[in-house]
């Protein structure tokens, strides 16, 4: 038995967002990473963090117990815009947010033979400097797979 799929999970997540920022698609000129890109975050970025897993016996399949993973994956949409109001950025990030979700549920099936599942929960917070506010609106995704 394979010891967690979890990060590759993840990867195929962020791929499958990745692959929607081209001209015409959903995610059009948006920064999509698999982590935080550090300095080269763009003012409108969506990015990874932390992953937690969880493993439930889904039986036998004649050669040994099969069993069902469910991966939750930190997503973070983060909005940056100078001389905004806060209400601004925040709209912004649950804008976008709701475009991931309707990305992901009208194909649920990622790369790798994960099940994109619903989006758990999440947070939203935002900071201010000299230049203006930045949102983070903080998901949980959680996908289903069975591990081989």
């Amino acid at each position: 038995m394979t010891s967690t799929e979890a990060l590759r999970c993840k990867k195929a997540l962020f791929e499958r967002l990745a692959a929607q920022t081209g001209p015409g698609l959903p995610l059009a000129g948006l920064q999509v990473a698999y982590a935080w890109p550090g300095r080269t975050a763009e003012r409108e970025c969506v990015y990874g963090g932390g992953v937690r897993f969880t493993r439930a016996s889904a039986g036998h399949d004649g050669t040994g117990e099969l069993w069902l993973e469910t991966t939750t994956v930190g997503l973070y949409v983060r909005v940056a815009q100078p001389g905004a109001q806060v209400e601004e950025t925040d709209a912004r990030t649950v804008e976008i947010g709701a475009v991931i979700e309707g990305v992901l549920s009208a194909q649920p099936q990622l790369a790798g033979g994960y099940t994109y599942v619903q989006m758990s929960g999440g947070t939203a917070d935002y900071a201010t400097d000299d230049d203006g506010p930045t949102s983070v609106l903080s998901y949980q995704v959680t996908c289903t797979y069975y591990l081989d």
